[in-house]
């Protein structure tokens, strides 16, 4: 779960969660629009691309001050898509590899790049069982 955290610039703001109803509070009170920029800071994905996966314009995204909290929905959105990409760096440990694994087109994905996917929680969902088959080895 740390790597989660880091992706989202959060272990530094306190105690981290231990248990998944510390998460559900996280969620409910909002996670902050500096965890929306860390994100995009340290993964080197802009702006443009992060706000229609949280089903918002570029323009709504941005004005946001970096104290300025996200409803529970979008903040679940933000931690669900940070959790995919930190199960993709315990699968490919190297950050070039994730980033291309995210950017290419996939067959068990319906020819579909796993980032475009991030935008709803069934695709999510999808993209994380990919990555569970090959952490597992059974991917084809």
């Amino acid at each position: 779960m740390l790597i989660t955290w880091e992706i989202l610039g959060l272990n530094s703001q306190g105690g981290l969660p231990s248990t998944y109803f510390d998460i559900i509070r996280l969620i409910d009170n909002g996670v902050p629009k500096s965890s929306v920029d860390h994100f995009s800071d340290s993964l080197s994905i802009p702006m443009t691309s992060i706000a229609p996966l949280l089903n918002m314009s570029y323009k709504t995204l941005t004005r946001k001050k970096k104290n300025e909290r996200f409803d529970s929905i979008v903040s679940s959105q933000i931690f669900e898509i940070a959790c995919t990409y930190a199960k993709a760096f315990e699968v490919f440990k190297d950050r070039d590899k994730v980033t291309r694994w995210f950017n290419k087109p996939n067959k068990a994905l319906n020819g579909q790049h796993p980032f475009a996917l991030l935008h709803t929680a069934t695709g999510t969902k999808l993209v994380n069982q990919v990555l569970g088959r090959i952490q597992e080895g059974v991917y084809s």
